[in-house]
């Protein structure tokens, strides 16, 4: 199963228990935004569905960590996500690691 890396005091809990419905989870832990971005890219968690209020500045480094690890963060549709938005706010968004 997956290990999760979830928001220790923010989101959208229903939202997220509907995402992990989908998914077989071994293990859930909590950290801090970028920090979860930059455990993914260690290798020492899968997925990280944030289904709550975020800025480019909180993810934007563990973003680039992640990326240069094999990584992705995509929007809910499966499309990237951007950078540059004139708000600065983040939509709802789900950070891979490496898939088989």
């Amino acid at each position: 199963g997956l290990t999760v890396i979830a928001s220790r005091s923010h989101g959208d809990t229903g939202a997220l228990d509907a995402f992990l419905s989908r998914q077989k989870v071994a293990q859930r832990r909590e950290a801090g935004s970028s920090l979860k971005l930059c455990l993914i890219a260690a290798g020492e968690a899968d997925v990280y569905p944030r289904f709550g209020r975020t800025m480019e500045w909180d993810i934007a480094a563990g973003h680039a960590v992640l990326g240069a690890a094999g990584g992705r963060v995509e929007l809910t549709d499966g499309s990237p996500l951007r950078y540059g938005k004139p708000d600065f706010e983040n939509p709802h968004f789900i950070a891979w690691g490496l898939r088989d």
